[in-house]
């Protein structure tokens, strides 16, 4: 957790307040906003746009706006090179916002079995300070409705009522360019919690970002190939290669689903029947690999937007970026083609099918291993060529 950020004292703070709207504004230009399913990305975004400390978008592809922040944000924390449904770490989270020139974030707490516990009154004392004072967006978690993150932007009736601010996913509305802005009473609940940002200091080089975004893709990239994270593309190709009745036992044993590292993968306590069990493998086997799809989506995105301030290294960057969009293709279509998408069909019980999904897993790997072996070259020519850049690599 970063240094503390704030002092908070009651003050006279308006009943209402709504903080200014510096995002970026939507031009003709853009059809559709990109995917972008990853609430902790998605508030990093909303938090740097809408208070005009962003870094834009970048067009691709009919009219696709790729949110630049949103990029970073997969990239800074390590999220996008991850295997497997990890979560954003709270090292993750200080790094990419200190990547950016925020020296410290700090997260509070409703719940009072929480170090950092508000109250309600507190809690609302702390918006009014971040809103009025820093003249910031704050975090808020959760937001009903709204699975893919929202911020607050402003208060009414004293914080009673909050604005929060946030875009619909694409496949979610009509017009996902359309900003949601909605108040919400009542969000002072057991579960809420409330991040609040420090105040900007020196605003790094974007160059320097990049850089130590390309960084964090050679660290994260070895930790799944050869490193702490190797263990989850294992244990998923063999668990897809097992009879169905041995996976079933497995899950059984082990009371989760090996390899399928997300949010509420473990079993419940308590007797639980072999269909049960069935339904669970069946509900993880697409999402737990396919997210994979829009994570290497992304490292795409990286480097296809990196390729502007290193254009030394243009050539290289383009065959990364190529290479990325490869290894999305072996788990956006590949891998689903044989089963379906979300949740997987009846193919998904035939052992030959799960077989060729166990190929895809093998050959994501090796794709990755790949990957990380271009960006350690990149990453090598770039500490020898270019003066006045950080030589860790």
């Amino acid at each position: 957790m970063s240094e503390k950020v704030l002092e908070v004292h009651r003050a006279d703070y308006p009943e209402s307040f709504l903080l200014p709207d510096k995002s970026t504004p939507v031009t003709g230009e853009t059809k559709h906003n990109c995917p972008g399913y990853v609430t902790f990305a998605n508030e990093f975004s909303y938090f740097m746009d809408y208070s005009g400390q962003g870094y834009g978008y970048i067009h691709k592809n009919e009219g696709w706006r790729c949110d630049i922040n949103y990029t970073l944000a997969d990239i800074l924390t390590g999220y996008a090179m991850r295997p497997c449904v990890l979560a954003e770490t709270p090292e993750g989270l200080d790094r990419l916002y200190q990547a950016v020139g925020f020296p410290a974030r700090q997260t509070f707490y409703a719940n009072p079995d929480k170090k950092e516990h508000l109250n309600n009154e507190e809690m609302k004392d702390h918006i009014k300070y971040a809103l009025c004072t820093l003249e910031q967006p704050v975090i808020l978690r959760p937001v009903e409705g709204r699975f893919f993150g929202a911020v607050i932007i402003g208060y009414k009736e004293g914080g009673d009522v909050l604005v929060t601010f946030g875009y619909p996913p694409y496949f979610a509305a009509p017009d996902n360019r359309k900003p949601q802005i909605a108040e919400i009473r009542n969000w002072y609940q057991n579960n809420t919690t409330i991040t609040i940002v420090g105040k900007r200091q020196a605003v790094r080089p974007v160059k320097e970002v990049y850089y130590e975004g390309i960084v964090q893709v050679r660290d994260y990239l070895h930790a799944g190939v050869h490193g702490k994270d190797a263990h989850y593309y294992d244990e998923w190709e063999r668990f897809l290669r097992l009879s169905m009745d041995d996976m079933i036992r497995e899950v059984r044993r082990l009371r989760y689903v090996p390899g399928a590292q997300m949010f509420a993968n473990e079993l419940p306590q308590g007797e639980i029947t072999d269909q049960q069990i069935r339904q669970r493998i069946h509900a993880v086997a697409d999402p737990t690999w396919c997210e994979m799809a829009e994570r290497r989506y992304y490292i795409m995105h990286f480097f296809y937007q990196a390729a502007q301030y290193f254009p030394e290294e243009k050539e290289a960057l383009k065959e990364i970026e190529d290479h990325f969009a490869w290894s999305n293709t072996i788990m956006g279509s590949k891998y689903i083609k044989e089963a379906g998408h979300d949740p997987v069909t009846a193919a998904f019980e035939n052992i030959e099918v799960r077989s060729r999904m166990a190929d895809c897993v093998r050959e994501f790997r090796e794709a990755d291993a790949k990957g990380l072996e271009m960006v350690e070259k990149l990453l090598t020519r770039l500490r020898m060529g270019i003066c006045g850049l950080p030589s860790r690599i």
